[in-house]
């Protein structure tokens, strides 16, 4: 998740619908416009898109797509780019589009934290807290189960997942997912170019909280667009 799959200029548009978030940086006077209205920003703010919002763009400045981002918006932000950290990340996603897929995820990541962190988004309920801090304890342990935890809360496991959704983007299944598959890449990273720290696709799904190597692979892949056998060892 918040897999940058595109880092440059802004294009004018009309209203568009795009399937991934957009994010802009401005680089002047800008504005996004959308059914009903429309909104101003200038350099030093960034403008959030959530997905399958439909916009249009009219300005100067940088774009940034970010494919299943974890972010809580439902509506149009409009977000100060305090010590210009995102307009920085986007810069760097820029230098490597088209390649180097652990560092868009990672400049994705950075971006999407720099959003909520500077949008004052951070502050997450009680019950969403305790549910995202064991999913991170816990996402490498085959043996954890998403559902009992779920259920040891005194609420709904209804409200719990819905209340999720709506404060960090994600269900927390699909959150336990992108911890997951984060630790994969982190793992397989750590060995490339190293053959004494190469590891099997069996040790590699253990260690991210898999139980079954073929799932695990078939997760990744989905996840990744390529089998996690192809990146072992290279």
């Amino acid at each position: 998740m918040n897999v940058i799959t595109f880092a440059g200029e802004a294009e004018n548009t009309a209203e568009r619908l795009c399937k991934s978030c957009e994010i802009y940086v401005a680089g002047g006077g800008c504005l996004i416009e959308y059914a009903g209205g429309g909104l101003g920003f200038g350099c030093g703010e960034v403008a959030v898109v959530p997905a399958f919002f439909k916009h249009g763009f009219s300005g100067t400045g940088m774009r940034v797509s970010l494919d299943k981002a974890l972010l809580p918006f439902k509506d149009i932000q409009i977000i100060e780019d305090m010590s210009g950290g995102i307009a920085f990340a986007a810069k760097q996603a820029q230098r490597f589009l088209g390649g180097a897929n652990a560092v868009m995820e990672s400049l994705g990541g950075l971006i999407a934290a720099y959003v909520i962190a500077f949008s004052g988004g951070e502050k997450l309920s009680p019950a969403v807290t305790a549910v995202r801090d064991e999913i991170k304890r816990k996402a490498s342990d085959p043996g954890f189960s998403l559902e009992d935890s779920l259920r040891k809360l005194p609420l709904s496991y209804d409200y719990v997942r819905k209340l999720f959704k709506k404060e960090t983007g994600a269900t927390p299944h699909e959150y336990l997912i992108h911890c997951r598959m984060k630790l994969a890449r982190e793992i397989i990273d750590s060995g490339i170019g190293n053959r004494y720290s190469n590891y099997s696709v069996s040790q590699i799904a253990e260690a991210c909280g898999f139980s079954e190597p073929l799932y695990f692979s078939r997760v990744f892949k989905k996840y990744y667009g390529c089998a996690p056998s192809l990146l072992i060892g290279k």
